[in-house]
């Protein structure tokens, strides 16, 4: 079990590494990661750019809004609404809740 990784451009990862976080990987071909970290399951969350999120295939975006573990979040501007959905999906709480 591996906790949270990160994958992406230097930029990105640079900031979850400063934060602490030690399995971030600068990556030019992000869907095989994807692929292989989705297969294996040590990953708890997986975070990706959105932008990132947005080249990969649609069979695999498919099967990383379907993963309970990894979860799959993709950071940036994507609207708020799908990280509320994916939160509420995984603990079973909406704490977006008014």
């Amino acid at each position: 079990m591996t906790g949270i990784t990160v994958l992406g451009n230097h930029d990105f990862v640079l900031g979850f590494q400063l934060a602490g976080i030690h399995n971030a990987f600068i990556e030019e071909n992000i869907e095989s990661r994807v692929s292989m970290i989705l297969a294996e399951k040590e990953t708890d969350i997986l975070v990706l750019h959105d932008e990132e999120y947005k080249k990969l295939s649609s069979q695999c975006k498919k099967r990383a809004n379907e993963s309970v573990k990894p979860i799959v979040i993709a950071v940036g501007s994507l609207e708020e609404d799908d990280l509320r959905k994916r939160i509420k999906k995984v603990i079973g709480v909406d704490l977006y809740k008014k």
